[in-house]
């Protein structure tokens, strides 16, 4: 097992950077492989997932390591307090990608292994498309630069292909075959214990394309949204 590119460990939670196709939750399997099964391979235990990522997906993570630790992060959660910043690669020009810029909801229905967007009986889900920006390697995809308010299954997946801009490489919601390159790179919280929050930006690593200098500008400018919000 690889270990985990870890960014900040304190008594009572682990900032880590998942890799893409690893399994955020500890697998029924004892052998298998989960971001918990490597931190604890890296010598963590009493870990407490209180938030996850998709398997495809990569990006920043909150790791709790005490029962209190997840009580508090979990509260933060279900308070919105958690500020969270995502970019993905779509599967669509730039000048749609551009016009898809501002704040969108949507009511989800979980069903099984996947969501889609229904007109009633769903849950409000919410984001904002604050950037697009070209691809470098292929002028027919985009670069999103992606707000998540809500934290509902699939919601960026679903929501960006029901606007016509599935992620690339997302066959499950329409996306055409290619890689896929969905990441949360910001994220802001309050840690255990403490009265302010933080900002933690994911490095660059070998599994993200190559950002232009727009969006490396968009991200940030956020990064520094955010930290006015104090």
């Amino acid at each position: 097992m690889t270990p985990l590119p870890l960014l900040e460990v304190t008594p009572h939670e682990i900032v880590v950077c998942k890799p893409p196709g690893l399994v955020s939750e500890l697998p029924r399997h004892p052998q298998a492989d989960s971001l918990v099964t490597r931190l604890r391979a890296q010598g963590y235990d009493d870990l407490r997932l209180v938030h996850r990522l998709d398997r495809p997906a990569c990006g920043l993570m909150i790791v709790a390591r005490s029962a209190e630790a997840a009580a508090h992060y979990s509260a933060e959660i279900a308070a919105r307090r958690w500020r969270k910043v995502y970019v993905a690669e779509v599967a669509c020009p730039i000048a749609h990608a551009q016009a898809l810029v501002g704040p969108h909801k949507a009511y989800l229905l979980a069903e099984r292994w996947r969501s889609r967007v229904v007109r009633s009986g769903g849950k409000p889900s919410l984001l904002t498309i604050v950037h697009a920006a070209p691809a470098v390697t292929d002028p027919g995809r985009s670069h999103l630069l992606v707000q998540l308010h809500t934290g509902r299954y699939h919601q960026i997946r679903v929501m960006l292909a029901e606007l016509g801009a599935p992620l690339a490489g997302d066959a499950l919601y329409g996306g055409p075959e290619g890689s896929f390159y969905l990441e949360q790179v910001l994220l802001k919280a309050r840690p255990f214990g403490s009265a302010q929050s933080r900002i933690w930006q994911a490095p660059p690593h070998n599994a993200r394309p190559a950002w232009s200098a727009s969006l490396s500008g968009a991200v940030a400018a956020e990064a520094a949204s955010l930290l006015s919000e104090e």
